[in-house]
């Protein structure tokens, strides 16, 4: 059953996201509005990071990441002071732009930085309970990346780019569908004898599907706004309609749809990273689907899709992350480890022995296999999103955008 009857039904749909996505840019206009106005004024944040870095002379100093709920920003903090968890600061926003406070995340100027005591959120308090398991600060925040989308150091992400690995690592579909999984399989059983003794005409299924859409749900509301996050769950709340309606799920016009309505509830994820290549690694999935479905059974298919996405994605990523290295083939095997690594580890943290991977983990971080930093240009990394667009109607396009990966990877290692 297709979604649009005709043109028309298709022309006001994109009417009525229009008219939403206006709205929200005009309210978060105001809001940056009232922003400048207050100037110089004092806020309460959350320290989401703090360490040191140097300058081009060589001298540390100490950044601090600070949360204030409708917005996160870097500022600078002096080397002696005692902080907590969350901070009273003064900040100055006059030199903030509106694309910056759009994308929620910037540098500003603070003083008065002091500790003050608040109660911790049910966030705050898992994180605390994950953290304390790890005496290294580095797995500590590596789990609480994994699993509540904390921000990581750039050595930490470093390290985690080094292998490809990236996409394990932020909350995203990987994730979402793995928590669906489990609450099928944990529930299926029971269900089925209940449902086949006391209402046979019920679907079972929908009422299991719709039990790990509250859970979903409620860990959304934990997280946050987690961009990569949020678009899964919009596509399973999509996906679950259209397949309710019996509309096809896995086009393109549904994920045209899904990001479409994202950008428009949350106008912020146009300036996003972690938005657009997670958007990107569904619309290659799409699109490797759309050509090469028939071509090979489905044990070979899991194989070749893995190769296929390893590379297509390689100008996407390297855009933004410019480091390659021969060790980032090692991402066709996470990809199946991570399957027994995930439910495993978040196993160990409920129970409290989170800690015993600690060392193997250490090590696989440490491993580097010589890396060199890639860039890629921005007139190349436009040609190549204009050709992924084209290769929907092309399937020698998509072989073509899977060669430009393949050469990519080659010429620049």
């Amino acid at each position: 059953m297709p979604l649009f009857k005709n043109l028309r039904q298709f022309l006001y749909f994109l009417l009525v996201l229009l008219v939403i996505f206006s709205a929200n840019i005009y309210l978060k206009w105001r809001e940056y509005q009232d922003f400048l106005e207050l100037n110089e004024h004092e806020i309460v944040a959350k320290i989401q990071r703090d360490y040191f870095k140097r300058n081009k002379n060589g001298n540390k100093y100490r950044v601090l990441l600070l949360d204030a709920k409708k917005y996160s920003f870097y500022t600078v903090a002096t080397k002696n002071t005692k902080i907590s968890d969350y901070v009273r600061v003064e900040i100055f926003t006059l030199d903030v732009t509106f694309a910056s406070y759009l994308k929620g995340r910037f540098y500003m100027p603070t003083s008065k930085i002091s500790s003050i005591n608040l109660a911790k959120n049910t966030k705050d308090k898992a994180i605390n309970f994950i953290a304390s398991q790890h005496q290294n600060s580095k797995i500590s925040e590596f789990y609480t990346a994994l699993y509540f989308a904390e921000p990581i150091s750039s050595e930490l992400r470093s390290e985690i780019t080094k292998w490809g690995a990236s996409h394990l690592i932020a909350i995203s579909g990987y994730h979402l569908g793995f928590i669906l999984s489990v609450f099928y399989l944990f529930l299926m059983p029971a269900f089925k004898m209940i449902y086949a003794r006391f209402c046979p005409w019920r679907n079972f299924k929908i009422d299991i599907f719709c039990i790990s859409l509250l859970f979903l749900s409620g860990y959304f509301l934990i997280l946050g706004v987690v961009p990569s996050f949020f678009r899964a769950f919009v596509l399973v709340l999509i996906g679950f309609y259209f397949a309710y309606k019996n509309i096809k799920i896995l086009s393109f016009e549904t994920l045209f749809i899904v990001v479409a309505i994202c950008i428009c509830v949350y106008p912020s994820l146009i300036l996003n990273i972690g938005f657009y290549l997670s958007v990107m690694g569904v619309f290659y999935i799409y699109l490797y689907l759309h050509h090469f479905r028939d071509v090979c059974g489905k044990m070979a298919h899991i194989f070749c899709l893995n190769i296929y996405m390893f590379f297509v994605m390689q100008v996407c990523v390297l855009y933004f992350f410019p480091l390659i290295s021969f060790q980032q083939f090692g991402v066709l095997g996470l990809n199946f480890v991570f399957l027994l690594f995930y439910p495993i580890s978040v196993l160990l943290h409920i129970f409290g022995y989170g800690w015993l991977m600690d060392e193997i983990l250490l090590k696989f971080l440490a491993t580097d296999l010589n890396h060199v930093n890639a860039e890629i240009s921005t007139f190349e990394f436009i040609v190549y999103n204009i050709l992924s667009i084209f290769a929907i109607r092309s399937k020698f396009l998509s072989i073509t955008v899977l060669f430009i990966g393949i050469l990519t990877f080659l010429f620049l290692l």
